[in-house]
């Protein structure tokens, strides 16, 4: 269990953190400053500056080489594995997973184009009030055990949790890669994703 820091339990203060950052990513559409962070929750000098090395350092944020957090909770401002459009703006995402708890969370309009692993082909999906619309695709999700026991969450396990055409493809690559997890219907990962990052679009709360 991690220790606390001025009285509040660590991982509270990691949880505000990422859960603000995520917020003006989205807001703002840009890296984020500490001071930016600081503002939002208070939370200032050395132990600010802790938290982001230790998040950084679990891969549950990430930096530029400004020290500017450009992703949290699987949304970042500089292109990664998954790109999303939202009402018009352009994101991308760290998983699969990621895209379906954003749009959900924000019950946002838009798409989004996922890379199926092992190959050169291309899922997209369109979403209308954070639902994705019309698709046979699946989701593989790796077991959320081996979240805990990832040293770094955005190198470990995000790489893992992709779409597939259909139910076969999926187990076959996660057979082949000696993954453990389920492979979910858009609608059920939609449902699940949605509630675990709800809490973002408020003020607290964060990914898991």
């Amino acid at each position: 269990m991690k220790t606390e820091m001025g009285g509040v339990p660590l991982v509270d203060l990691e949880v505000m953190v990422r859960a603000a950052a995520f917020r003006l990513l989205i807001r703002s559409g840009e890296g984020i400053t500490p001071e930016s962070l600081a503002q939002v929750t208070r939370i200032t000098g050395d132990r600010l500056a802790v938290l982001l090395d230790d998040l950084d350092r679990a891969g549950r944020i990430r930096r530029d080489e400004a020290g500017r957090v450009v992703g949290s909770a699987g949304l970042s401002v500089v292109p990664d594995r998954h790109e999303i459009e939202i009402e018009g703006r352009r994101f991308w995402t760290w998983c699969a997973y990621d895209i379906l708890g954003i749009f959900g969370a924000l019950q946002a309009s838009g798409r989004a184009s996922s890379p199926i692993p092992s190959t050169r082909d291309v899922i997209h999906l369109d979403f209308i009030g954070g639902r994705p619309q019309n698709t046979n695709a699946v989701l593989f999700r790796p077991d959320t055990a081996l979240m805990s026991c990832c040293e770094n969450v955005y190198e470990e396990w995000c790489p893992n949790g992709n779409l597939f055409a259909d139910r076969a493809a999926a187990r076959k690559w996660a057979t082949e890669h000696g993954l453990q997890g389920r492979v979910l219907t858009l609608t059920k990962a939609a449902d699940l994703a949605t509630e675990e990052w709800k809490s973002l679009t408020n003020d607290g709360g964060g990914r898991p």
